[in-house]
């Protein structure tokens, strides 16, 4: 046994290693005297492994059951924090540059149950009825209870045609639902954006991924031609956008911001804090604008809420956002697999943590009043509530100019 023993140890090294070459600062007798005070602990851990292989009722495989403790030995962690196997790093990869197969979800652990943060416009969530805030209870009839992110966008992702029942339950419900979709190819458009009459502009950011700040300032360059030369305003909609990638977050407030702090970033202890600053070199730094959130708006969509609200930016406008305000990084373990893991939580200009409470608009703008204001006429449909959202960032606008 002590061959295992000593596999083992150098396994658990190995991948500490690797990781630990990624943040600056930790040195090699750092590793060593944490990776001496683990293996006092780690004399346990042998012998249950050894007792396993010797006994258990059928022969076990040594590098699953290392993948097993490593996926047991996270979970204690945050929901967050999870093993990327080489199958599933490629497909997390895969969703930063906008294009994967699957149901188009954003999905959390909170309160220790699977939940919904948004799903993706145009995608097969969305157009089922999928909503921020749904919990998940079962994918394909198997309980989601024991499942960690990892396991339960591996069993929603899928080829092209094939279906998955979500069971689904939703405040309002007697019962849980069932939910059946069929996966697509998701395909991201990040920025969309439309000029509305008198020289304003509608710019939707869908998600935060590769060039979303490129293809921002090309849409409000075109607003800017299509309103004469003069754009009076625009609408920076970021309802269910789930977040995505903490670089573009930081340059497209950039875009609007002529200075001051943006976001800032802590980890653990005395980590000195990262702080993102804006620059003036950006043609939209005076520019009116309204931010939209609501409940699916979370993680990178939220810094730049904060920091546009914060710095008295722009006025920020529709329902509280998701509460998502923790920073990921991805370590890759050099064999094709990769450790994603919470290294800090982020704070807006005014030193507020957005973890577990979100940001809350400065004009709420929730169902009961809306439909007050716009009572549905007898005969007609009732328009989708978030235009009357959108109209009123718009009026906002109009005001101001």
């Amino acid at each position: 046994m002590k061959t295992m023993k000593n596999k083992i140890r150098f396994v658990l090294f190995s991948m500490f290693l690797v990781g630990a070459g990624f943040f600056a600062g930790i040195t090699l007798r750092g590793a060593s005297a944490l990776g001496d005070k683990i293996y006092q602990e780690l004399e346990v851990f042998s012998r249950i492994i050894e007792i396993v292989d010797k006994n258990y009722v059928e022969a076990v495989d040594e590098k699953e059951l290392i993948a097993g403790a490593i996926r047991g030995m996270l979970a204690s962690l945050d929901p967050h924090t999870v093993y990327l196997p080489p199958d599933l790093y490629k497909e997390f990869k895969s969703d930063t540059t906008g294009k994967f197969g699957g149901i188009g979800i954003e999905i959390t652990v909170k309160d220790d149950v699977l939940t919904v943060v948004s799903p993706i416009e145009d995608s097969p969530a969305f157009k089922a009825g999928i909503r921020s805030g749904d919990r998940i209870l079962k994918i394909d009839g198997r309980a989601t209870k024991e499942m960690n992110l990892v396991d339960a966008v591996h069993a929603m992702r899928g080829s092209k045609g094939k279906k998955v029942i979500l069971t689904i339950w939703r405040e309002g419900f007697d019962e849980p639902r069932d939910f059946t979709l069929v996966r697509d190819i998701i395909k991201v458009v990040s920025i969309k954006h439309e000029a509305v009459e008198g020289g304003y502009g509608y710019v939707r950011i869908t998600s935060f991924q590769e060039q979303t700040t490129e293809s921002l300032i090309k849409a409000l360059n075109d607003l800017k031609e299509k309103s004469g030369g003069s754009l009076k305003g625009v609408v920076l909609d970021l309802r269910n956008n789930p977040g995505g990638l903490l670089s573009e977050a930081v340059s497209i407030s950039d875009v609007f911001m002529s200075g001051g702090t943006i976001v800032s970033t802590k980890g653990r202890g005395d980590t000195k804090a990262e702080v993102k600053e804006a620059h003036a070199d950006s043609p939209y730094e005076e520019l009116p604008m309204v931010v939209l959130l609501n409940h699916g708006s979370a993680s990178a969509s939220e810094i730049v809420a904060g920091a546009l609200q914060d710095t008295k930016r722009a006025k920020v406008m529709g329902t509280q956002s998701f509460g998502k305000g923790s920073v990921q990084t991805i370590l890759d373990m050099g064999n094709k697999a990769a450790l994603k893991i919470t290294i800090a939580k982020y704070y807006t200009p005014k030193g507020r943590s957005i973890e577990g409470k979100g940001i809350t608009p400065d004009v709420l703008l929730n169902t009961e009043e809306l439909e007050k204001e716009h009572p549905k006429k007898e005969g007609e449909e009732q328009p989708p509530l978030s235009d009357y959202q959108k109209e009123k960032a718009i009026e906002y606008l109009k005001r101001i100019s």
